[in-house]
């Protein structure tokens, strides 16, 4: 019985670690896109942030592929 309830206290933390981390992930990801879409928009100096806004979007759609790949596993 006691050796039933470690495994699923294994189990459920092994999910938390895996979930956790596909939210740290998706920070990271959406992060990078938008600090580059930032930059590139004082580079070029444009008044509306079109690539600050692209940046996300494409941080947003790249993460969640990898969430969706990571998910078929």
């Amino acid at each position: 019985m006691e050796n039933s309830t470690n495994e699923k206290r294994k189990a459920l933390l092994r999910s938390y670690a895996r979930y956790s981390g596909m939210g740290f992930q998706m920070i990271a990801v959406i992060g990078v896109f938008a600090f580059a879409g930032v930059k590139l928009d004082e580079r070029i100096a444009s008044q509306t942030p079109w690539f600050t806004i692209l940046g996300c979007l494409m941080g947003i759609g790249l993460s969640f592929y990898f969430v969706i790949k990571q998910l078929k596993e």
